[in-house]
């Protein structure tokens, strides 16, 4: 557990997150290693992490729910290299009771890449027309890196070794609620059918009840508030000039300080522009951060057992829409169906998130 006093978590160091030539690490990669894996619902491994795919329009609090906003190549399922994953988990562990990682994203695809690189570049260009091509790649690559399908210099998150995570915080009644479901999905015995119903109400538990930890910005926030260090910057001026941070700044600073703690304890480099962007080791990135020699993570595509995974999630979702959408009229006619319908009857529409805030990635207003 990350050590607080006075309910205070140690500072983040103002130059934490650098990555400077990061393109320039070499990688030494060896894929079968290191394989990408689901986070999420029906994961082996990684059941318990909470996931909300923020490109796909998983849920409500994405902006890109709607069809106008939909993102091209993006997926339902969120995967990671098992090593990315396995140090999620330990990060889990380390959170004070009733709080979680909610994880946005993790293994991004090239199409998915290109198309927020050239969204938020084109929205830059529109608040900046005569902002130069070179600064204004250089800005975009702040907060959206190049999409690249070079073998030496693939993007972090095409290399399944860079995650997006906030925290969020459960009451004691609904944590005890969750950790029952918990305990049920530990049966092996547990059908398919049964598991999906169980995995339903573990998903709305969270979605209505688990409030996100106030960082200061929504998530994909596109400006400088965003930057990891931020609050550590603004405490020390206000400190050097005799004063002190409001009591909200003073809670965004000490939870981006909680998250900074445990990503880093579990393994995770941070990086700069983004409090809740992680990069492993084995990336470019990670390596530059770290200061390693090589890295280990190139580009990795999707295999076959990825995308059936991804096939029958979608196959799930769209049955429960369908039966959500149908409402009262709704029949089960398979054992999956009165799974699901029982879910949804019991817990509601399966989209809706009552708080997690998340923005569309573009330049800040401000």
């Amino acid at each position: 557990m990350v050590t607080v006093e006075n309910g205070v978590y140690p500072e983040i160091p103002l130059d934490a997150g650098q990555v400077q030539g990061w393109k320039d690490i070499p990688i030494r990669e060896d894929d079968s290693l290191d394989p990408l894996i689901p986070l999420g619902p029906l994961s082996q491994e990684a059941e318990t992490l909470m996931t909300s795919s923020l490109y796909f329009g998983e849920h409500s609090n994405s902006p890109y729910a709607e069809n106008r906003n939909k993102l091209e190549g993006s997926l339902l399922t969120l995967f990671a290299r098992q090593s990315v994953v396995h140090r999620l988990l330990v990060a889990e562990q380390l959170l004070p009771s009733g709080h979680h990682l909610l994880v946005f994203d993790a293994y991004r695809p090239y199409q998915v890449q290109k198309s927020l690189h050239d969204f938020y570049q084109q929205k830059l260009r529109e608040k900046y027309p005569d902002m130069d091509n070179e600064t204004l790649e250089s800005e975009t690559q702040k907060y959206v890196s190049l999409p690249s399908m070079a073998s030496t210099r693939p993007s972090p998150h095409n290399t399944g070794g860079s995650v997006d995570v906030a925290i969020v915080k459960l009451d004691q009644a609904h944590e005890e609620e969750l950790l029952q479901i918990h305990s049920h999905l530990t049966d092996v015995h547990l059908n398919i059918a049964k598991r999906v119903g169980m995995e339903m109400r573990r998903s709305a538990t969270m979605r209505r009840h688990a409030k996100m930890l106030y960082f200061g910005t929504a998530f994909d926030h596109g400006g400088e508030k965003s930057a990891l260090a931020y609050y550590e910057s603004y405490y020390k001026s206000k400190t050097a000039a005799g004063e002190s941070l409001t009591d909200k700044d003073m809670l965004a600073c000490n939870n981006r300080r909680l998250l900074f703690g445990i990503m880093t304890q579990a393994g995770f480099q941070p990086y700069f522009a983004e409090w809740w962007h992680f990069n492993a080791p084995e990336s470019q990135a990670g390596a530059a951060t770290a200061g390693l020699a090589y890295a280990t993570f190139g580009a990795v595509g999707l295999d076959e057992s990825n995308r059936a995974h991804e096939n029958t999630r979608l196959k799930i979702r769209q049955e429960a829409l369908r039966l959500q959408r149908e409402g009262d009229l709704a029949v089960a006619r398979t054992a999956l169906q009165v799974e699901i319908l029982a879910a949804i009857r019991a817990t509601g529409d399966p989209k809706l998130v009552e708080d997690w805030p998340a923005e569309i990635i573009a330049p800040s207003e401000a």
